[in-house]
C-alpha cells in the first residue's frame, strides 16, 4: 500500500501529532508498506504562525527517516502580522471572510506543498492535523487524484477560536475517514461538526511498553531516596498550565519544603514568561525548580524515572500522550477537568482531575499524591495496567493498518448503488 501523509511538521520537530504520526509512518514502513511524507521545513508551529519565528529551519528537499521518505518544503512567512490582524478583526465583528482568515494564518503556507502531493505516487492520503494548512492542501490533492481522504484532526474541543471553524467541519465531513484519538473525539465531531458516526474511527495512540532505555533501567528503576519530586514534560505553552504549577508548588511547599518541581520541555515564545515567574521565587523555593529547555526523546523514560508524581494541566489537549509514558513508569497523574486528557484519565482510580487555573486545588491533589505513597503506587500500578490492555502499538497499529487498507479497497471496488 502507497500512503502519502500530508503534515505540517515531521521529526526533529516536536510535538503531539508530529510524534503520533513519525510512530505511524515509521511502523508502517516497517511493516512493508511504501510511506512517503511531506512537511514543511519548520521545527515549531510558531515558525510560520508567530512574526517572530522562522529563524531556525531544516533543510528543504528529500530524506529518507528510517524507511520513511520524506520531502520538506519551504514556505512563506510573508504577510503574517497583517493576516494575523485581520484574523482578529473578521471574528471580533463576524464578518463572512473569519474562517477562511483563520485558516489561512495558521499556515503554513506552500505553494510547492500541493505540487509535491500532486506528484507523488500513492494509494491514500492522510493529513493531520486541524488547523494548519496542509490539511487543505491534502483534500485537494486527493480529489484531484481521485484517491481517498482520511483526516486525523487531533482535535483541541476547548479552543473554538481555533477550531471551530466551518472550513474545517466541511473538510471533516467530506473525508472518507476522520480518526480520532477518543471517543470523545468521535461523539463531538459528531454532534458539533456534523461529521458521520460511521466515518468516525477512534482508534487512539501507542507507546512501547517493554523498551525501556539504558538510563531508566526499566519500568520498576527508581532513583535512590531522595527529595519527593513533581514533573512535568511538555511544550513550555502557556495553555499547558506551567505558570499554575508554580504557583500551586509555593503552597506545597508550605508543607513539604524539601519537595523539588522539574519543569522539562521545549522552548516556546512563552518560555521566557516560565523564567521570569522562576526568578520570582524566593530563592530557597528558586533552587527547588529545575527547567529542561528541550532533551532528546530517549532521555523521556529517565526524567519519568526521577519523578513521584507526574503532572500535566493542559487546558486543551486532543489526547495526552505523556500520560501513558508516565503510565508505563507506573506514577501517579493529574491532569486537567478539561478536553481529551480527561478522558483518559480514570479519576481517584489511576490519577487525579482538577479544574484549569485553580492553583490552590492543584495543590491539594498534589499533596495528597505525595502524602500516600500507597495512594500513588497503587493510581500509577492502575495506569500501568490500563496502557498494557489499551495502548500498545501491538494494539493499536493493526487498526491504523486496517482502516488505510479498507478505504482504499472500498474506493477502488465501491458498492453499486441498489
Amino acid at each position: 500500500m502507497r500512503v502519502l501523509h500530508c503534515l505540517h511538521n515531521y521529526h526533529p520537530a516536536r510535538g503531539g501529532a508530529e510524534w503520533l504520526m513519525k510512530n505511524v509512518s515509521e511502523r508502517l514502513a516497517a511493516k512493508g508498506h511504501d510511506i512517503t511524507v511531506i512537511a514543511s521545513n519548520a521545527l515549531s508551529v510558531e515558525d510560520y504562525v508567530l512574526p517572530g519565528g522562522g529563524k531556525r529551519l531544516l533543510p528543504a528537499g528529500q530524506d529518507n527517516v528510517n524507511g520513511v521518505r520524506v520531502l520538506r518544503v519551504p514556505f512563506s512567512r510573508r504577510g503574517v502580522r497583517v493576516l494575523n490582524a485581520l484574523r482578529g478583526v473578521a471574528n471580533r465583528f463576524g464578518l463572512p471572510l473569519g474562517d477562511r482568515l483563520r485558516m489561512l494564518s495558521w499556515g503554513p503556507r506552500s505553494r510547492r506543498y500541493y505540487r509535491e502531493a500532486l506528484a507523488v505516487e500513492a494509494d491514500l492520503i492522510a493529513a493531520c492535523p486541524l488547523p494548519t494548512m496542509n490539511v487543505g492542501y491534502a483534500r485537494r490533492a486527493a480529489a484531484k487524484k481521485k484517491i481517498p481522504l482520511v483526516i486525523i484532526p487531533c482535535f483541541h474541543t476547548e479552543d473554538r477560536f481555533t477550531f471551530h471553524n466551518r472550513l474545517y467541519f466541511r473538510w471533516l465531513r467530506e473525508a472518507d475517514a476522520v480518526i480520532t484519538l477518543t471517543d470523545w473525539e468521535r461523539d463531538y465531531l459528531h454532534r458539533v461538526a456534523g461529521v458521520a458516526l460511521e466515518n468516525l474511527h477512534p482508534i487512539g495512540v501507542g507507546i512501547d511498553i517493554d523498551e525501556p532505555d539504558s538510563a531508566a533501567g526499566g519500568p520498576d528503576a527508581r532513583p535512590a531516596p531522595g527529595p519527593e519530586t513533581v514533573m512535568f514534560i511538555g511544550q513550555h505553552g502557556l495553555h499547558k498550565g506551567i505558570l499554575h504549577l508554580l504557583r500551586a508548588m509555593e503552597h506545597v511547599w508550605t508543607e513539604r519544603e524539601g519537595a523539588r518541581l522539574v519543569i522539562a520541555g521545549n522552548p516556546t515564545a512563552h518560555t521566557p514568561e516560565i523564567e521570569r515567574k522562576i526568578r520570582d521565587l524566593p530563592p530557597p523555593q528558586r533552587a527547588r525548580v529545575e527547567l529542561i529547555k528541550g532533551f532528546p526523546e530517549d532521555e523521556k523514560r529517565s526524567l519519568l524515572g526521577r519523578a513521584d508524581v507526574f503532572v500535566s494541566v493542559s487546558s486543551m489537549e486532543s489526547f495526552g500522550i505523556v500520560f501513558l509514558e508516565a503510565w508505563r513508569e507506573k506514577l501517579a497523574v493529574i491532569g486537567c477537568r478539561r478536553g481529551g486528557s480527561s478522558k483518559i484519565i480514570d479519576e481517584f482510580r489511576d490519577g487525579l482531575l482538577v479544574e484549569f487555573g485553580r492553583p490552590r486545588e492543584l495543590a491539594g491533589a498534589i499533596l495528597e499524591l505525595l502524602e500516600n505513597k500507597d495512594i500513588r503506587a497503587g493510581m500509577g500500578q492502575a495506569g500501568h495496567r490500563k496502557t498494557l490492555e489499551r495502548y500498545s502499538w501491538a494494539k493499536v497499529l493493526p487498526l491504523w493498518e486496517t482502516l488505510y487498507e479498507d478505504i482504499v479497497r472500498r474506493k477502488r471496488s465501491p458498492v453499486p448503488a441498489s
